[in-house]
């Protein structure tokens, strides 16, 4: 049995987003980012985030500033998730770091979120 999809027919299956998170669809503005941590989910709405920064080197470090939070990202490549969050398209960041799909696609090791 094959589950190849037909000429000129929908794939049987919707394409899967980037293993780092989640977007909104094109032409949207995410109202709120989730952030998927070890045993926990925290969200944050839009409004509520400051400004984040970008530090590069290895590691490198997304860091969002919230009311009295800070969200720390450890990973590689992560200028693709501050450009995401510049366009306000993100609706997820996870932890990838064993969803190794290519080496230009970015890496998030580690999220942590405490007190700013």
């Amino acid at each position: 049995m094959s589950i190849k999809p037909h000429p000129g027919k929908p794939p049987l299956t919707a394409p899967s987003g980037p293993s780092w998170g989640d977007f909104v669809p094109e032409g949207e503005t995410a109202e709120v980012v989730r952030f998927i941590l070890a045993g926990r989910i925290v969200s944050f709405p839009f409004t509520q985030l400051k400004y984040w920064e970008l530090v590069a080197g290895e590691p490198e470090f997304l860091t969002l500033h919230a009311e009295k939070q800070a969200i720390a990202i450890e990973g590689r490549n992560l200028n693709a998730i501050a450009a995401a969050l510049d366009l306000r398209r993100v609706s997820e960041v996870r932890s990838n770091r064993e969803f190794q799909s290519e080496r230009t696609a970015p890496q998030v090791r580690e999220i942590t979120i405490g007190p700013a």
